[in-house]
């Protein structure tokens, strides 16, 4: 409850600290009696208690910044008076905000958007002694009565401020009225994008130069790092960043639904209680096989792969359909497995598998050299399917052939199940496989087998993903009932043999 004696400041913070008390209680188990740890307490509060309890904290951190935006702006004005003794130098800082920052354990940041939210919504003084309102008058009641964060008062702050010169008064009052209002729903990163539209409702003129400005500014560097990674950094304007944006969305976004789908029925599929559901994915609910990348992973594996696209397309620009990626290897390494190639323009020395699968991409060429090669030969023309063969594959494993994958075939390259050199394995149909790049690496990576028998593709895990090496159906372009798992046993010691 608020003493009748408070301080009308401090009414707000002790009706919302009287709030999170009520809140707090009435979210605990029934029968648990509040104690001294907060994390004992959150424990044994219920799902709707905790989102409760954090909305009322929410109301008092509010409250409590709206005491701390005018104290901040005050103390940032009598330290800016010029005075020897100003305050914050007086106590050690040479400026207020690295006083407040000091003070709340905060960012300087942070201390610098106190001192400019409360200048902004404090009330003015005019020359002659005049009380004038605050200059931005909406944003004061929404930050004193704790509808708006100081974070999000900040970002009006800003638009406000750097529109007024070329906005009309009367809009720029509604455009701050409007914004005000929307704080609490869209949050401050929503406050972000409504601010870019109301910029260019307000100040149509300014639309074009503001491009230009971040077309100008567009950069992209790549780099190689001490350890071996590719490194990039960017930034891209409007124009040039939307369809990069959405080609590395769209590819990631296919992967997330192929990945949630299979762990779902399909569409009016019936489940009798107890009963395991048959998945029309033959990947589905198997972690053997399921996808295992972040986000970030797949951005970059997208991006791999329109480049590999781009490289390898016949329409594409003459430029890349003449481009190259050049790998080098000793062709005794080669032929033992054993040792290390180069990729040229590449410092870091790669491994004899990784050379081997660049040479099953198009656009890529290994180069021997060594003993009996000392004349450069291309390997392609002999090792690399040809159209028609891909086309046969293609028909076979619809794209990826993967257990789940869903990338199309332009996404794919045909793989050598045996490999060409290590295994002496022909470049014939019943050898030949359609895979992306990621589950290509993961086929090398972690030692699976891949067999085709009667017209079906299985990929057979190594031991230590799952002992049992159950084989796991590929995938097939056309939808048909599967023979039963090869014995893989039975292959292996073939294979020894």
């Amino acid at each position: 409850m608020v003493a009748a004696d408070a301080i009308p400041a401090l009414i707000g913070v002790s009706a919302a600290l009287d709030g999170v008390d009520a809140v707090w209680s009435g979210a605990l188990a029934a029968g648990a009696a509040g104690s001294v740890d907060p994390v004992g307490d959150a424990r044994s509060m219920s799902d709707d208690g905790l989102v409760r309890v954090t909305e009322a904290l929410g109301e008092l951190a509010r409250r409590v910044q709206a005491l701390q935006a005018p104290v901040a702006a005050e103390l940032a004005a009598r330290s800016r008076t010029g005075a020897d003794d100003v305050v914050a130098r007086r106590h050690g800082f040479s400026s207020a905000e690295r006083l407040i920052a000091s003070a709340t354990g905060g960012r300087f940041q942070e201390a610098v958007k106190l001192v400019a939210v409360g200048a902004a919504t404090a009330p003015r003084a005019a020359f002659t002694g005049e009380v004038l309102p605050p200059r931005h008058p909406h944003l004061a009641r929404a930050v004193s009565s704790g509808a708006a964060c100081v974070d999000a008062a900040d970002v009006i702050c800003r638009f406000l401020d750097g529109i007024a010169p070329r906005a009309d008064r009367v809009e720029l009052s509604e455009a701050e009225a409007f914004l005000v209002d929307r704080a609490p729903v869209v949050g401050v990163d929503g406050l972000h994008r409504l601010v870019k539209l109301m910029q260019a409702r307000l100040d149509p003129d300014g639309v074009k130069p503001r491009e230009d400005e971040l077309r100008a500014a567009r950069e992209f560097r790549i780099w190689e790092d001490e350890h071996g990674m590719i490194r990039f950094k960017g930034a891209a304007d409007p124009v040039n960043g939307a369809p990069i944006k959405l080609a590395i969305e769209t590819l990631v976004g296919a992967e997330l639904h192929r990945a949630r789908d299979a762990k779902r029925p399909a569409r009016g599929e019936q489940v009798e209680a107890g009963a395991q559901r048959p998945s029309r994915n033959p990947a589905g609910c198997d972690d053997v096989v399921a996808e295992q990348r972040t986000i970030a992973q797949m951005n970059l594996d997208a991006l791999a792969d329109i480049a590999r696209h781009s490289l390898s397309a016949n329409d594409g620009p003459v430029a890349l359909r003449q481009a190259m990626v050049v790998a080098r290897v000793d062709a005794a390494a080669l032929e033992l497995g054993r040792g290390h190639g180069t990729i040229d323009g590449i410092d870091q020395p790669v491994s004899i598998p990784s050379i081997e699968e660049l040479a099953m991409w198009a656009g890529i060429s290994p180069l021997y050299y060594g003993d009996g090669c000392e004349t450069t030969r291309l390997g392609r023309s002999r090792r690399l399917f040809s159209q028609a063969q891909k086309l046969v594959l293609i028909e076979r494993d619809g794209g990826c052939a993967w257990p789940g994958c869903t990338r199309p075939p332009s996404h794919t390259q045909a793989h050598h199940i045996r490999w060409w050199k290590r295994h002496r394995g022909r470049t014939d149909l019943d050898n030949g496989i359609m895979l992306c790049a990621h589950h290509h690496h993961r086929i090398h990576d972690d030692g699976w087998v891949i067999l085709i028998e009667h017209g079906f593709t299985w990929f057979v895990p190594s031991a230590h993903l799952d002992p049992d090496r159950r084989p796991r159906p590929g995938n097939r372009r056309l939808p048909s009932i599967a023979p039963p798992p090869p014995d893989i046993a039975a292959h292996l010691a073939s294979v020894a043999a």
